[in-house]
């Protein structure tokens, strides 16, 4: 069995970690804090709870990276909602949802809903970028305008010079581009902010009554969360005033794309 760390004893540790700049006196004491809490939400074995300490371990760098996006009010529901992905990750592959819009999301799977992905992240090597580079250059821009998909440079090079083959005035485009993804971060901050809400009140609250009607709370921000995250980012008129192609030719593109990635999605989910 592991030992209990209360939240009151682990925030302090890691403001003391944030301030410092010192993550590594928090490797000890998170990890577990961290499987403790998985515990409480999912039934767990010993061992389970053993290999999980060691993948959190694994992946703690950039783990923490990710973390400091987040407000030291809001940060013990990130490290939770990691500890639970990490959990679903290693031991339930075999749960592969249909939608092709999942596989397309995780290239983004780590990102805080307030802030982008540091740089040297989104430089690693992505199972699903390689995926994105097998396919036809136009269907591969098609998916990264409708899902916000960092684009490598001969993407980038192709829209700027499709913006300019249909006369549009480019630095108006990159503005409206960055308007939606403020708009976006807002929208998905203030959600993410109200399910950390209710993920702490669960933990506060021992009344059953309370308890349901906290979890009922919680389950109905995660889908409008879900939602707004399964909306395009470009819709499929705007896409195709873009790259001047008909609204068929973008849909066309788009079930090509997500056919492709729907046939490697159970290799794609274990980088979730």
């Amino acid at each position: 069995m592991l030992p209990k760390i209360l939240d009151e004893k682990i925030l302090p540790l890691i403001q003391e970690a944030r301030n410092s700049n010192d993550p590594n006196s928090l490797k000890e004491m998170l990890p577990i804090w961290m499987v403790d809490r998985l515990a409480k939400k999912r039934k767990i074995t010993d061992d389970e709870s053993s290999e999980m300490v060691l993948v959190i371990l694994e992946v703690f760098p950039k783990m923490w990276i990710l973390s400091l996006s987040y407000h030291i009010t809001n940060v013990l529901g990130f490290f939770v909602t990691y500890a639970f992905n990490q959990y679903r990750n290693r031991f339930r592959h075999g749960q592969i949802p249909e939608s092709g819009e999942l596989y397309l999301q995780l290239w983004n799977y780590d990102s805080p809903a307030n802030e982008e992905i540091p740089k040297e992240l989104l430089e690693e090597t992505s199972p699903l970028k390689s995926e994105l580079e097998k396919l036809p250059t136009v269907t591969a821009l098609v998916l990264s305008l409708q899902f916000d998909l960092p684009m490598k440079q001969n993407l980038k090079q192709l829209l700027l010079w499709k913006l300019r083959e249909t006369g549009q005035d480019i630095d108006d485009f990159y503005r409206e581009w960055e308007e939606k993804r403020f708009r976006q971060r807002q929208l998905l901050s203030r959600l993410s902010g109200m399910i950390t809400r209710y993920t702490r009140k669960l933990y506060e609250t021992t009344d059953p009554n309370r308890r349901k009607w906290y979890l009922k709370q919680k389950k109905l921000w995660i889908f409008r969360r879900s939602r707004a995250i399964d909306r395009s980012f470009f819709s499929e008129r705007e896409i195709a005033k873009a790259l001047g192609i008909s609204r068929k030719a973008v849909r066309n593109h788009l079930s090509q794309g997500k056919h492709e990635l729907r046939k490697v999605g159970k290799d794609l989910l274990h980088y979730a």
